[in-house]
């Protein structure tokens, strides 16, 4: 009889069986740990980026301070030898 209420009672609120959540709950937690470890992936993946980008402008502001520098000093040839540098980089 008390299987029979609870499965009624089961039944008019439309819960599914114990088994059907736990299987649920598993499937979810499967789903959290993937995402959890793409997350930690694309996390690593932007630190790289970051690092990388960080070291392309800090060698874009030496060039850009060296070519600064050398205009003041009005010498060409230093100029154009920085303008080559910087179209190879």
């Amino acid at each position: 009889q008390y299987q029979e209420e609870i499965q009624e009672l089961n039944e008019v609120a439309r819960h599914r069986p114990r088994s059907t959540l736990v299987l649920g709950i598993q499937q979810e937690n499967r789903q959290i740990r993937e995402l959890q470890q793409e997350n930690k992936e694309l996390r690593t993946s932007l630190e790289e980026h970051q690092s990388a980008l960080e070291l392309i402008m800090s060698k874009y502001r030496e060039q850009m301070f060296r070519l600064l520098m050398a205009s003041k000093k009005d010498d060409p040839s230093i100029i154009m030898k920085l303008k080559e540098q910087h179209s190879k980089v």
